[in-house]
């Protein structure tokens, strides 16, 4: 089938964003309407710990080995917190808390990674659906190839969390692994490590084959219906367009 779709592709964040409510997606992909609003540091934070990541495993795989003190202060960092809304701290400040964030990971998880492939790019399908993305990192520390991603959140991942995750199920498809792994840097007082694992049977991939080919389907056939009312995202503090979306039903 010959999709219609504003970027002729879709990606993970793509369709979580039309499953989470169709009508944002028109709004911000169709109609390319995005609101202004100012950088967040955990936007910032997260960047810098997936950029510093990322330096360590490209290093192993370049048989380089950073030390730790030219990863901490390499110069691709410093710009990844720059502009943000550092709420009411400065710079320096975000800049060791993300040097925090690192170690952490380092010392729960990333000193027994051996990874084979790390922050790389895909085009490939899905079905007959035209798909993007990043991978962070594929692990072989198990003797089994998974396909890792890494968060930085205030919860750890789940199992449960794996196994519905558009995201990991999309990547196994892409690169026909069924191990998957969440690896998430807790931003708790101490921060910690979570690592949550599964492995996808085809059957359940081949759910989320058909999941994404509908998806496509209704974007292409302009299907953008508004979310449920009782949607936890269906509030002025979650979506920028509710003034204009739900809002202006509301009683003058």
């Amino acid at each position: 089938m010959a999709y219609n779709l504003p970027r002729d592709y879709l990606s993970a964040s793509q369709v979580l964003k039309y499953l989470n409510c169709p009508k944002q997606y028109e709004l911000e992909y169709v109609l390319n309407q995005r609101p202004e609003s100012p950088k967040s540091v955990a936007l910032g934070i997260g960047s810098t710990v997936h950029k510093m990541v990322e330096l360590n495993l490209q290093s192993q795989l370049d048989g380089i080995f950073m030390e730790e003190k030219d990863i901490l202060n390499h110069d691709s960092l410093s710009e990844l917190l720059e502009d943000c809304d550092y709420e009411g701290e400065d710079k320096d400040y975000w800049t060791t808390y993300s040097q925090i964030l690192y170690k952490t990971w380092y010392k729960g998880v990333g000193n027994s990674i051996m990874p084979v492939k790390s922050e790389f790019g895909f085009e490939s399908l899905v079905g007959d659906v035209p798909v993007r993305g990043y991978v962070d990192y594929i692990d072989n520390s198990t003797g089994r190839m998974e396909i890792c991603d890494l968060k930085v959140a205030k919860r750890s991942k789940s199992e449960a969390d794996c196994r519905n995750s558009v995201q990991l199920a999309m990547y196994a498809i892409v690169e026909d692994i069924s191990d998957v792994r969440f690896d998430t840097v807790c931003k708790t007082k101490v921060p910690k490590v979570g690592v949550a694992r599964y492995s996808f049977a085809k059957s359940e991939l081949d759910y989320f084959t058909d999941l994404i080919g509908e998806v496509a389907t209704n974007i292409s056939r302009g299907n953008f219906p508004m979310t449920s009312p009782d949607s936890w995202m269906c509030t002025t503090k979650w979506c920028a367009h509710y003034a204009n979306c739900r809002g202006k039903y509301a009683e003058q």
